[in-house]
């Protein structure tokens, strides 16, 4: 027979030569999922991983207010959020809407023993439903925030400048309308 090919000889190198070759294709493989899956991980870390030196962190949640300091290095994998301002840094009005003598009132004291600068309680016409929490330009984290505290269905929405009534309480920063869900 003339020429039968280089692996039809005696001896088995024909078995033995495919198992290096899958060997190979198989070591290969695992090579390139490994850097893959090392270099997909550090491009994910580093789009979701802030580090520093010196921080300092502020964390309010409405009744409480935080602060930590420290040299020594952190590494943060949260995603990047609107800071909400503490509660002593927001001015806010209470407005009465519902027609309950005295609700307005309680309510800002209520906000001013969490912190928060409160303006004099008032009136507010007409009657609204739900509760509505009017914000400045750049304080819609503190109405969400406010609102949440409150627990019931209130919206939040821009503050028109100029102010829609004189008894908006001009240097306010939130304007709580109490509607007539509201319940003490």
């Amino acid at each position: 027979m003339a020429n039968k090919g280089r692996h039809s000889g005696e001896g088995g190198n024909f078995y033995r030569d495919l198992a290096i070759m899958v060997a190979a294709i198989v070591s290969v493989g695992a090579i390139v999922f490994f850097l893959l899956f090392l270099f997909a991980g550090d491009t994910v870390s580093e789009t979701t991983t802030t580090s520093s030196t010196s921080s300092t962190s502020t964390s309010t949640t409405l009744g409480e207010s935080s602060t930590t300091e420290g040299t020594a290095p952190s590494t943060s994998t949260t995603p990047a959020t609107i800071p909400v301002r503490a509660n002593e840094d927001v001015r806010v009005v209470v407005l009465n809407s519902v027609g309950i003598g005295g609700v307005a009132g309680r309510f800002t004291q209520e906000l001013a023993n969490l912190g928060y600068q409160t303006l004099q309680a008032d009136d507010y016409d007409p009657e609204q439903d739900p509760t509505r929490i009017w914000f400045r330009e750049g304080f819609s984290a503190e109405a969400n925030a406010l609102a949440e505290y409150m627990l019931e269905d209130s919206g939040t929405e821009a503050l028109a400048e100029p102010l829609p009534d004189e008894t908006l309480k001009p240097g306010a920063d939130l304007v709580v309308v109490l509607g007539t869900g509201y319940q003490e």
